[in-house]
């Protein structure tokens, strides 16, 4: 068994509970930002398809998210530092949008990390999506040029910056814990008891 998921599937026991610090394991965010839920606590993973780091994370944040319970809600956000990263935005919300992403989501990254595709650009967009088994192209690319999708694309840029991402990944609980980068392990650790931390201030 992998060590990452052995850890998780630790955390999910409670058998690992180390102490997390503030200033070591996490920070404040300077100005928090409203949950999508109140009743629930919120984690973001604010990613780029560009991003090393992320890919290699993406595993064991998708085992994560999986493991927690129905009081959590955890979704991706593709971040937009500059117009050049828009397309990324585009597809990601292309994916959700088409409920293609747990098909295309992994495809995508590889196409990215590992092949050098520029997928932001909407020509090899296009050429990749084409390719792709199993997948109506047409249909898809319909939706990624549409009205919602733009709209799409500017909340993007607009809630990188409202969270003030300063890299990837980044992770926030809350609308105001940002988790410290470090390893999957940890990370996955520091959620976990930051989840707890934020569920026990809501009661």
């Amino acid at each position: 068994m992998k060590k990452w998921l052995l850890t998780l599937l630790l955390l999910a026991s409670g058998a690992a509970n180390a102490a997390i610090q503030l200033g070591k394991d996490y920070t404040l965010l300077s100005t928090p930002q409203p949950v999508s839920d109140p009743k629930k606590v919120e984690v973001i993973e604010f990613f780029s398809y560009h991003c090393i780091h992320c890919y290699d994370d993406d595993p064991a944040m998708t085992a994560w998210a999986k493991s927690q319970p129905a009081y959590v809600s955890f979704r991706k956000e593709q971040i937009v530092w500059q117009k050049s990263m828009e397309g990324f935005a585009r597809m990601f919300a292309t994916f959700n949008a088409t409920g293609t992403f747990n098909k295309l989501h992994r495809p995508a990254f590889d196409a990215v990390i590992k092949s050098r595709v520029n997928l932001a650009d909407e020509g090899e967009f296009t050429k990749w999506l084409k390719k792709q088994p199993g997948v109506d192209a047409n249909k898809v690319l319909s939706t990624y040029k549409s009205f919602g999708i733009n709209a799409q694309v500017a909340r993007a840029a607009k809630i990188t910056r409202d969270y003030q991402i300063q890299g990837t990944p980044t992770v926030i609980v809350n609308g105001k814990y940002v988790v410290v980068t470090s390893t999957p392990e940890r990370m996955a650790q520091v959620m976990t008891e930051l989840v707890a931390k934020a569920r026990a201030e809501s009661k």
